[in-house]
């Protein structure tokens, strides 16, 4: 694995964030127009997903050619 890739891995990680909190935020607000107490529970672990997704961590092999 390159540099090259690495960065890429990265980019591409947040740019799935990117689209899929649009959809969150719209899940959250159906879920919990439907289901109040129940769509809590649905959403925040899709908002959870979202911000690892958002942070993307740099992967082990990433962190060595970095550094």
């Amino acid at each position: 694995m390159n540099q090259i890739k690495c960065a890429a891995e990265k980019l591409s990680l947040r740019t799935l964030g990117l689209i899929l909190l649009p959809f969150v935020a719209f899940f959250t607000i159906v879920a919990n127009v439907v289901l109040p107490f129940l769509g809590l529970f649905l959403a925040i672990p899709l908002f959870v997903l979202n911000g690892v997704l958002l942070a993307a961590p740099k992967s082990k092999t990433c962190q060595l050619l970095l550094s």
